[in-house]
């Protein structure tokens, strides 16, 4: 079985995967063969199985304005960036938002992003959202201002890679339309559009 094969094989296990009897409807992925750079989402919401990939509604609006800031349009991000998310499946909903996916939940997809970044071995991890950064931040018990805005190094299922986290793009999310929140996201933008693997990906004259 050749990389492609591999990779296809790999997409036809997620989307058939039915292991969580909490999840509401079925996985979506944006996953891309040999892709450097991944993002991580935290689980899709109410609309993103409609219309098949990650990132399809309001938040999505958010987030892809915020990589449009830098020069990054959606569409060619989607080309580009192998789309993960902590789970693939929506949640469902909760009192305020959407229900957080529970550790076994979380444990279950775990092997999703694990045969990502091993086939793909990313150069560039931009987790988005709390649950996101959970899974590459080693204290837990961190506050938004004290990671958005920095790069990270770390060790990630082998694979030796740099992490720019965002926060979730989400309108419940108050803390992005602080002053200090907006001035931390446009630093953590900046890092994402200097990164080489970005420039090499977006930005260089092929």
């Amino acid at each position: 079985m050749n990389d492609s094969q591999k990779f296809k094989k790999h997409l036809d296990t997620l989307i058939h995967c039915r292991l969580c009897p909490d999840m509401v409807g079925k996985p979506v992925h944006g996953g891309i063969p040999g892709a450097k750079i991944m993002s991580i989402g935290q689980a899709p919401g109410i609309h993103e199985e409609k219309f098949g990939r990650p990132f399809a509604y309001t938040a999505g609006k958010t987030l892809f304005k915020w990589f449009s800031s830098i020069g990054i349009e959606e569409e060619i991000y989607r080309s580009k960036v192998n789309m993960a998310a902590v789970c693939r499946c929506f949640p469902g909903k909760a009192k305020s938002g959407d229900r957080k996916p529970n550790p076994f939940e979380v444990e279950n997809c775990s092997k999703f992003m694990r045969f990502e970044v091993e086939f793909n071995r990313p150069e560039l991890i931009i987790p988005i959202g709390k649950l996101a950064i959970d899974q590459l931040v080693e204290n837990k018990k961190y506050k938004l201002d004290e990671v958005i805005g920095k790069k990270f190094k770390k060790n990630f299922y082998g694979v030796e890679i740099d992490w720019i986290p965002l926060p979730h793009p989400s309108g419940l999310n108050v803390w992005n339309h602080t002053q200090e929140g907006k001035i931390l996201i446009a630093k953590s933008l900046d890092l994402i559009r200097k990164h080489p693997s970005i420039k090499r990906e977006f930005f260089s004259k092929k």
